[in-house]
């Protein structure tokens, strides 16, 4: 038999030993008990006048700050979106760069063969359509130059060697440089357009081949923020300085020619975009207080109106860092504060008539609050199968609230069913039940399983049959899962999900997972000796097992969300039961480990080194261990041998 300590105490138990201890505490310090209707007639109703108003004054005093941080972080999530659009638009093409780069300094490309170079420098284009052109240049300033023009590539020969003002600094003193550089914006007559150039240098045994040049236009970026403006009415612009527009919303229908432009780089400055507020955001803008450190405000007052500005700087794509930001009128911030005052009056004339009827019924409800609170505590130690339910009151809203409330426990029964209660109770223990539960890495152990010759089985079988299998068996298995404080995270057909390690930190999770491997294997064989009694055919399971890094957290759509985790982690433990399928034989339950798991086990089971294995979908091989499962089952079948013994004795 395994020899390790006993399985912690569950969160359930944890949770409600929680819930007691203060009700203990408070019993040693209680002197007097009121009932409810002498607190609301003796001046309960005087007491929360007080401090309802004192919290509703200091709540409009408050409302401005209060509203500019909504506004704050609504803006921070709009410049985080512009900067990964300009991001997403970029970093293809120093991608693009170092992938030709590779393939001449690795001596897979000959940049002296024209034909080849021609088909590669194309390709790399027709694969990244963020990209507009890419261009190889030897040392002699000779070189190959694919541009996207419309929908068609087209390939130009390119010759510099008699340039002087033309030429790009990068691309003269790119034999002094060992990695890539971006080019202040550069024009491009035959497109029409600005673009930014990157510059990646190329060696091959120390020698100089050239450079890679790939750029990209900046046409789109505006596009792409007036659609943003269309959609949710939010002004983002991208500043190459204070003087100098990379995008804006007005840009995207307006046409301009840098060609003889030489004060400054090819762009529009802040005067020639259809924003005056933007234009005097330098010249008369005031500084105002930001919430978050890394954005700077600033307010513009432009004829009757009041302009917000929020800004963060952004770097990486030059020698100088850019400047994203967002503007909205200060109209907004006046309808959040003349909102918020009329909550406030709302709240208090719903307090005045509230205190109102507790002073006329409070004797009356005193006994059906308590019965409603005695069921609602209930509910939050997730007990519905024993709250009793709630009888009628002649008070309507009582009768409401009985009957909302018997409606709610009936529902909450069903959602048992499909939420493991387990978790929600772990996850209130660690975080709280207000808690926002972010995404974040973690190091876990992921479990699988999965029935073989499932699909067989149930050839034969009803449908109502079918399922009275797959929720005993699942049951079976969720027992010793949840046993070593593991979570459940999903049935698919006949197999299980399950991992370790998260919500709360288990350092031994790998050491957990091999324990309920255990139970899982004794389990499965004293219900096939049942199944064998019956004459049912046995069930065989096998189980993958791998321990690496994942992302937990809530994940889903607005409508829909699960706790759950994603990563390589999770396709590994899965093609690793795959794997099992074919090294099971006749044994009833095969467990198959990754190393990881098998080095982190510390020594929870007895593991065979099965050796490299090729997993499907996965290059290489990967050591794969297997639980030896022959001790348990013995151990197993001499227990129930001698139970009956024990029985009669």
């Amino acid at each position: 038999m395994d020899d390790h300590p006993a399985p912690p105490k569950t969160p359930k138990a944890r949770f409600r030993k929680a819930r007691h201890a203060p009700r203990a505490s408070a019993l040693g310090r209680q002197r007097l008990r009121l009932p409810i209707a002498a607190v609301l007639v003796a001046g309960f109703g005087s007491l929360m006048l007080l401090a309802v108003a004192s919290v509703l004054v200091l709540g409009l005093v408050s409302a401005s700050r209060n509203t500019f941080a909504l506004l704050n972080d609504r803006a921070d999530l709009a410049l985080s979106g512009v900067e990964v659009r300009v991001r997403n638009q970029l970093n293809p093409a120093r991608d693009m760069a170092r992938f030709v780069a590779g393939l001449m300094e690795r001596g897979e490309l000959d940049p002296s063969d024209t034909r080849t170079l021609q088909d590669t420098l194309r390709g790399a284009l027709a694969g990244a359509p963020d990209v507009t052109g890419i261009a190889f240049f030897h040392p002699d300033r000779t070189g190959l130059r694919a541009d996207r023009l419309g929908n068609e590539l087209h390939i130009v020969r390119e010759d510099l060697r008699g340039e002087t003002t033309s030429v790009p600094p990068e691309l003269a003193n790119g034999v002094d440089r060992t990695t890539a550089v971006w080019a202040d914006p550069l024009w491009a007559k035959e497109a029409g357009t600005s673009f930014l150039t990157l510059f990646q240098p190329v060696r091959r045994n120390g020698r100089y081949l050239g450079q890679v040049v790939v750029g990209v236009s900046l046409g789109d970026l505006s596009r792409f923020l007036a659609t943003l403006y269309v959609e949710q009415g939010l002004n983002a612009f991208v500043l190459f300085d204070k003087q100098h527009v990379l995008a804006h919303p007005s840009l995207a229908g307006m046409k301009f020619d840098f060609s003889n432009k030489t004060d400054g780089p090819p762009l529009p400055t802040v005067d020639e975009v259809a924003d005056p507020a933007l234009s005097a955001l330098w010249v008369s803008g005031k500084p105002v207080q930001a919430l978050k450190k890394r954005i700077e405000g600033r307010v513009v007052s432009v004829l009757d109106d009041d302009y917000f500005f929020l800004m963060r700087s952004m770097a990486g794509y030059g020698r100088q860092d850019w400047t994203i930001g967002i503007s909205f009128r200060s109209n907004e911030v006046g309808t959040e504060i003349r909102r918020l005052y009329t909550t406030g009056l709302a709240g208090l004339g719903i307090l005045l008539i509230s205190v109102a009827v507790a002073l006329l019924v409070g004797r009356r409800i005193s006994a059906q609050v308590a019965r409603l609170a005695e069921a609602a505590d209930q509910v939050r130690s997730f007990d519905f199968r024993n709250i009793p339910e709630l009888p009628d009151s002649r008070l309507r809203e009582l009768a409401r609230a009985n009957r909302a409330f018997n409606a709610m426990v009936a529902g909450l029964r069903w959602f048992e069913t499909y939420v493991p209660k387990a978790l929600v109770l772990r996850l209130m223990h660690q975080r709280g039940a207000q808690a926002a539960f972010n995404s974040e890495e973690r190091e876990v152990t992921v479990m699988f399983t999965d029935i073989r010759g499932f699909s067989r089985m149930a050839e034969h079988m009803g449908a109502a049959d079918t399922a009275a299998l797959l929720n005993e068996h699942f049951t079976q298995l969720a027992t010793c899962i949840e046993a070593e404080g593991g979570t459940v995270d999903k049935f698919i057909g006949d197999s299980i999900m399950a991992f370790w390690g998260a919500p709360e930190e288990q350092p031994d999770h790998a050491a957990r997972a091999l324990r309920a491997a255990h139970a899982i294997a004794r389990t499965v064989h004293a219900d096939n000796r049942r199944r064998e009694k019956a004459g049912l055919p046995p069930i065989r399971v096998r189980i993958g097992l791998h321990s690496g890094s994942v992302v937990v957290g809530n994940i889903g759509s607005e409508s829909r969300i699960n706790y759950t985790i994603v990563g390589d982690t999770v396709n590994v433990a899965a093609r690793i039961e795959e794997l099992a399928s074919s090294l099971q034989g006749d044994s009833e339950v095969i467990v198959l480990a990754s190393a990881a798991t098998a080095f982190h086990g510390d020594g929870a089971a007895p593991l065979d080194c099965v050796g490299g294995q090729p997993l499907r979908g996965r290059n290489g091989t990967t050591e794969v261990w297997r639980v030896s499962l022959d001790a348990d089952i013995a151990d197993a079948d001499i227990a129930e041998a001698e139970q009956p013994e024990a029985a009669k004795t």
